[in-house]
């Protein structure tokens, strides 16, 4: 069948009348105005269509008369019944119409328009709401460098726009009353309409809050809601990784300044010594602002989310355990869906590091949720090898978590692990391989990173030793799966040097077992191949609860997040001891000069746990 030509397509007249204005298409003059708008739409049925053109054609017009205008629109309410589609041109073109900036008068009769419009003709609920969802959209304020007062320019361009999206909402709700069809049309232009992310932060951060807003009236949509703007939130996450953040940061520093990473850290804190202005004007959006762009974006926007958090359940400093109970399920449910299945996320998982601080309850049911994900057999295995990774990093991270929290969880893990061993161990031809056995490495691994940051809390009494050697951890780094190859070397010596010191578990033997069939396979190949093996078939593993870099957002986690202790040797060693400190001095000294904050997912494959 031939291809169809589009220009032999059927073009209306009137269309083409009214989007080429020429000397035989003028506005509507005024004398024809006198005729009614209900006479000029039954003369188009009719056959008529010049005055009709002219009409549409006037209302195109950007600089039509605003009296003209709100006397047309209040016409246009009492024949709302006669614009069917065959009208869908005049109706789209009275959905562009400049209405904000008419008076109060316009907005009034200009919503009882739209109302009227709905609940004669609901084909055009969408356009509707599409024209309202575009105006929940703020605009930059103006620029003027040459204003006596800057400052009160902006503050009245957001107090303009707050009265817009003020009268958004209210028309909204009322659509609600006359078509209950609403929710279903609005998600999808609401999402049509959000602004990318190379947007203002103004404005990104303008309609989050609007989309916050909406929820509020209509709750059924928030499960959505929040999905969208966690997904754009996402975005911007992995555009700014922590490396580039720490590199942008070191840029923007003067030269005359350090440039360590202690230091470094501290001015991502927004807490280093000196910087009095910051902490006396925490709001001043210049000494908040972060240099990298897409991460000064995010920060307003995780500040936003946590506001929001904590507003939903907190009214009046009393905490209101059915609202946390409703947004923990949304949250989980978006979590689930978009943070998750995420690599390379170093912030957005925050949003629910801070809801579990509210009650030991919500921290057991996010443990519980992470624990079903893990065991369920039908969960990919890239998803179950991310579920061991936020179990570790949040366990190992939240100061809040009680010990008995932190040795329910290992109880769990150490029996999985075991019963895995079982299963595996009679297997003739088992074989050492991430693809295979990733679950296992990953909780291998969770484990490993729980103990690091853990032990001081765990060994506080007499009873701490005799329950760590009862998870048996030395059947696990001696097993078959050899899960101390595999592992990341950072969290692999630290663990080593610890459970040595404790005498838990002896890992050397292992380790330098591992290191010589390397070097064996190595001296087969090339020369430099050494470091390609050592970083083949290694665990791909991610710390999501990470040292936060965001300074506005992250007062709100401060206090909650566990930074890194170190590990302070014994003051009494004899020679023996430092003779066997020296044969394993390799082991624990080759990642003591690298920076901060970087993920482990590149070849140094270190933690930045252990720096900060």
């Amino acid at each position: 069948m031939p291809a169809r030509n589009v220009k032999d397509e059927p073009v209306n007249p009137v269309i083409v009348m009214a989007t080429e204005p020429n000397v035989s298409n003028p506005p509507l003059s005024s004398d024809k105005q006198l005729k009614s708008i209900k006479h000029i739409l039954q003369d188009y049925r009719q056959g008529s269509r010049v005055e009709y053109a002219q009409l549409l054609h006037s209302v195109c017009n950007p600089n039509l008369d605003p009296a003209t205008l709100l006397s047309w629109i209040k016409e246009f309410q009492k024949c709302a019944s006669y614009l069917g589609q065959e009208f869908e041109p005049l109706v789209k073109a009275l959905l562009q119409v400049n209405w904000w900036d008419r008076g109060p008068k316009m907005l009034k009769e200009y919503r009882r328009f739209v109302t009227r419009l709905i609940t004669a003709h609901s084909v055009y609920l969408a356009s509707v709401l599409a024209m309202l969802a575009k105006n929940l959209v703020p605009s930059d304020p103006p620029v003027a460098l040459a204003h006596p007062n800057p400052a009160a320019l902006i503050k009245e361009h957001e107090a303009v726009d707050r009265s817009k999206f003020t009268w958004v909402h209210e028309t909204i709700g009322l659509l609600l009353t006359v078509a209950p069809a609403t929710p279903k049309f609005l998600l999808p232009v609401l999402a049509d309409c959000f602004p990318w992310i190379k947007r203002s932060s103004y404005i990104m951060n303008g309609y989050v809050e609007n989309l916050l807003n909406i929820t509020a009236y209509l709750p059924e949509l928030r499960v959505k809601v929040l999905e969208l703007i966690l997904h754009r939130m996402t975005e911007l996450d992995v555009n700014s990784p922590k490396e580039d953040i720490w590199e942008a940061e070191s840029t923007a520093e003067s030269p005359d300044k350090p440039n360590d990473a202690e230091d470094m850290q501290f001015k991502m804190d927004g807490v280093e010594e000196g910087d009095t202005d910051c902490l006396k004007d925490a709001g001043d959006e210049k000494k908040d602002a972060v240099q990298h762009e897409m991460a000064d974006k995010l920060d307003i926007l995780m500040t936003t989310m946590m506001t929001y958090i904590r507003d939903a359940c907190y009214k009046n400093d009393e905490f209101q355990l059915e609202e946390a109970r409703l947004l923990h399920r949304h949250l989980l449910q978006v979590f689930d869906k978009v943070i998750l299945p995420t690599h390379a996320s170093s912030h957005v998982q925050f949003l629910l590091f801070y809801f579990c601080s509210f009650r030991q309850a919500i921290i057991d049911a996010f443990l519980e949720y992470l624990w079903k994900r893990f065991t369920n057999p039908n969960t990919p295995a890239v998803l179950r090898q991310a579920t061991a990774s936020y179990i570790a990093s949040f366990v190992s991270r939240a100061n809040f978590l009680p010990v008995s929290t932190v040795t329910a969880c290992l109880d769990l893990l150490a029996a999985w692990l075991h019963s895995y061993i079982d299963n595996q161990e009679v297997n003739n031809r088992l074989r050492q391989d991430v693809c295979v056995h990733g679950p296992f490495y990953s909780l291998c691994q969770a484990v490993f990173y729980i103990f690091i940051f853990r032990h001081r809390q765990l060994l506080a009494d007499n009873k701490g030793l005799h329950y760590l050697m009862g998870l048996n951890l030395e059947r696990v780094v001696t097993c078959r799966l050899n899960p101390l190859r595999l592992c990341l070397p950072s969290i692999v010596n630290m663990f080593a040097t610890l459970t040595r010191k404790y005498q838990i578990a002896y890992c050397y033997t292992v380790i330098e077992r591992n290191n010589r069939s390397l070097h064996q396979v190595a001296k087969l190949h090339s020369s430099d191949s050494t470091s390609k093996l050592a970083a083949t078939n290694l665990l791909d593993s991610f710390f999501p609860f990470d040292p936060y870099l965001l300074p506005r957002s992250g007062k709100f986690v401060q206090s909650l997040y566990r930074q890194w202790e170190g590990c302070k040797p014994d003051e009494d060693t004899s020679n023996t001891r430092e003779e066997e400190e020296d044969e394993f001095v390799q082991y624990e000294e080759w990642d003591r000069d690298l920076p901060l904050g970087i993920t482990p997912t590149n070849a140094a494959c270190i933690s930045p746990g252990f720096r900060s």
